[in-house]
C-alpha cells in the first residue's frame, strides 16, 4: 500500500472528528445563548411593567395640571367678561 492515501485517509478521519466536535460545541453554545436571551427577554419585561406603573400616576397628574391650566384660562375669560362692563369707556360718555 502507498502512504498517500493512508495519510489523506487519516486527515479525513482527524478533520471529522474535529469539526463533529466543534459541531456539538457550537451546538451547546447555542442552546446556552438561547437560554440567555430568555432571562434577558424576563428582565426587560419586568422592567418595562416596572417603568410603565412609574409613568402612569405621573401621565395622570400631567392631565390634571393641565386641566387645571385650561380651567384658569376659561376662569380667566369669564373674570375679563364680567369686567368689561365695569370699565369705563374711553370716550368720555357714560
Amino acid at each position: 500500500m502507498e502512504l498517500v492515501p493512508i495519510i489523506f485517509v487519516v486527515a479525513l478521519v482527524v478533520l471529522t472528528i474535529v469539526l463533529s466536535v466543534v459541531g456539538v460545541q457550537m451546538v451547546l453554545v447555542l442552546l446556552e445563548l438561547k437560554k440567555t436571551l430568555k432571562k434577558v427577554n424576563e428582565a426587560l419585561e419586568t422592567a418595562d411593567e416596572k417603568i410603565s406603573a412609574i409613568v402612569a400616576p405621573l401621565q395622570k397628574i400631567s392631565g390634571i395640571a393641565s386641566g387645571l391650566g385650561t380651567g384658569m384660562k376659561v376662569f380667566e375669560a369669564f373674570v375679563g367678561w364680567l369686567n368689561k362692563d365695569k370699565e369705563p369707556k374711553k370716550d368720555g360718555k357714560k
